[in-house]
């Protein structure tokens, strides 16, 4: 089988159970033989085997490549299981992180959020210049926020927690391979528990959290079946979580606070800190999907 054959094969499986049925075959493809999908459009005659054999001149390598691995994602992807979790990867604001069944897959609307994060300290920067405040990612999952602001925010600390201890070894792998263990403190922690106080003091703090905020019964995409419940469902209202953290950062205060959240939930936290200025961030749609509260 040729490497476009494969690609088609892949293609025509998944048509029926994948809005992205080329993508994802191209992805997988990728995957096993270990090559960019560039590779695969530049050598889509190359012929699959027990064998893959490519090279310049005398010098061919080999690589072991079974078939069977390839159709076996395939398959299972048809089943309804995500690329990444397939894969094992996921790119997230043009960086590379590990994601397993034990971590939300990060996706587009958490960008928003890192970069409103990201252009929020460097405008305290102009406005204080030598202001450095500290990140409290809540519910860190994979890592991916506190991550993505500091490799794009300079000299930024942050203290990631997770009520979740396999969670948090995939965050330790992804902040070891970011090269940001100096700057990035990993706690086991439900929401803000088991964060010593001290280690906050005389410290400007900006709170993130993607925490769980799908109401229960809420309708899904069948994707999300393979994603850890306890990372997507908040209650009856889908705010429950929200509203425990929201009462702990009461006494903490925080200088802003960033949740990711559904439109109409925003209205439901509005009145419990009354403390801080609210705004909204839009996806592309329109709809709000970060809430922005700043300390008056």
């Amino acid at each position: 089988m040729q490497i476009r054959e494969a690609l088609r094969w892949g293609h025509e499986t998944l048509l029926l159970s994948s809005d992205s049925a080329r993508l994802d075959a191209e992805v997988l493809l990728s995957h096993v033989l270990k090559k960019p999908v560039t590779f695969l459009l530049a050598h889509n005659e190359q012929k699959i085997c027990s064998f893959l054999h490519f090279g310049r001149n005398d010098k061919t390598k080999l690589i072991f490549f079974p078939l069977w691995q390839y159709k076996r994602l395939i398959y299972k992807r048809k089943k309804g299981m995500p690329v990444a979790y397939l894969t094992g990867h996921k790119e997230f604001f043009f960086l590379d992180f590990e994601v397993n069944k034990n971590v939300l897959i990060p996706r587009p609307d958490t960008e928003i959020l890192v970069e409103a994060v990201i252009d929020y300290i460097k405008g305290l920067r102009t406005k204080d210049y030598g202001l450095s405040p500290i990140l409290l990612d809540i519910g860190t999952g994979s890592g991916c926020i506190p991550i993505s602001v500091c490799k794009n925010v300079k000299g930024v600390e942050a203290i990631a927690m997770d009520v979740s201890s396999a969670a948090l070894r995939v965050a330790k792998r992804n902040v070891k391979k970011h090269k940001l263990t100096s700057r990035i403190t990993l706690v086991l922690s439900d929401l803000l528990k088991n964060i010593p106080p001290e280690w906050l003091e005389d410290r400007e703090v900006i709170v993130t959290a993607n925490l769980p905020y799908i109401p229960a019964g809420f309708q899904v995409s069948p994707d999300l079946a393979y994603e850890p419940p306890i990372s997507l469902y908040g209650g009856t209202d889908g705010m429950e979580v929200y509203r425990r953290l929201t009462d702990q950062v009461r006494t903490l205060k925080p200088r802003a606070l960033f949740f990711e959240l559904f439109d109409h939930q925003i209205a439901l936290l509005k009145t419990k800190l009354p403390d801080y200025r609210l705004k909204y961030v839009k996806d592309m749609s329109g709809e709000a999907r970060v809430l922005v509260m700043e300390r008056k």
